[in-house]
């Protein structure tokens, strides 16, 4: 069986259409996303994915562009995914990219820190949970796949306060969100421009939906 992880509520509402899986959702807490993990794993899970959007930290990948992982760096070590799942994956959606996914404990915000981090470990992308499903991963004997699209690309900021406004259940506070706004006017465009490649993000998510139960399916068949 599939478990798949989650940062927010909308990359759940997604994840819940993969036919046969189970779903958690961390609330990009990765405290929290450890601890899901280990749970899903105890209901049945086989295998873990990450699944969600993410920040690039590769000049070349875009927004909306689906990054299947080859590996996974952390301050923490290294993992590599499992590669039949993730080339299949790839063969069945033709615009996905392979690429390495650093998982980091805290938002990597500012595109300077996406570059500091792209010079260090070389890898394309960078989210708060495929560390987690990873190491937990790892500590079971279980293989690892993560499914990201990009939603901030190397050139952009993130504004903090996206953090704070994430709620226990992964959905968005607009609340808190327009709050902040309201005292840092100046962040609205970077905000507007998160918006943005979120959507697109989770166009390029809702798009793999069929052929993640596909081959989900296949490797639950007994060999």
């Amino acid at each position: 069986m599939l478990g798949i992880l989650c940062g927010l509520e909308s990359e759940r509402k997604i994840a819940s259409k993969v036919s046969g899986a189970i779903v958690a959702c961390a609330a990009a807490r990765p405290f929290k996303a450890r601890e899901l993990a280990r749970e899903l794993i105890a209901s049945g899970a086989t295998r873990l994915m990450s699944f969600g959007i993410a920040g690039a930290l590769d000049s070349s990948v875009k927004l909306g562009d689906l990054i299947i992982g080859t590996r996974v760096k952390s301050e923490k070590g290294n993992w590599d995914c499992d590669t039949d799942f993730g080339h299949t994956l790839a063969m069945k959606l033709p615009y996905a990219k392979l690429g390495g996914v650093y998982g980091s404990e805290t938002l990597v915000a500012t595109a300077a820190d996406k570059d500091a981090l792209f010079q260090k470990n070389g890898c394309a992308i960078v989210d708060m949970e495929s560390q987690c499903a990873a190491e937990v991963a790892g500590e079971a004997g279980i293989p690892i796949t993560v499914v990201r699209a990009v939603c901030d690309d190397s050139s952009m900021n993130v504004p903090e306060f996206v953090m704070a406004a994430i709620k226990e259940d992964g959905s968005v506070s607009s609340i808190k969100a327009l709050g902040h706004l309201a005292m840092h006017p100046t962040q609205l465009p970077d905000l507007f421009h998160v918006m943005m490649g979120t959507g697109k993000a989770l166009t390029a998510l809702n798009a793999t939906v069929d052929g993640i139960s596909e081959i989900a399916k296949q490797h639950s068949r007994p060999k």
